[in-house]
């Protein structure tokens, strides 16, 4: 009986050990990570924004163009 004890003691100490060393590692990994994380959704988001603008701007330009083509004398009195 005392030697299963002593091996859950021994187990049970470098599980506590290995959860120690694990809390330590950790909190600079998922700084890390969360930082990733923040910086790759703020890149999704500019490049979203740039794509609506883009997309803004060759939408204006085509309805002016079509515009010009359908009033031509109106764009002319100008």
């Amino acid at each position: 009986m005392m030697k299963f004890a002593a091996t859950l003691t021994v187990s049970g100490l470098i599980g506590f050990l290995l959860l120690e060393a694990l809390k330590i590692l950790l909190a600079p990994i998922a700084a890390w990570l969360m930082g990733f994380v923040a910086l790759a959704i703020k890149v999704v988001l500019v490049v979203l924004g740039a794509g609506l603008g883009l997309a803004v701007l060759a939408l204006s330009f085509w309805a002016y163009r079509r515009y010009r083509r359908s009033h031509p004398a109106e764009a002319d009195a100008e």
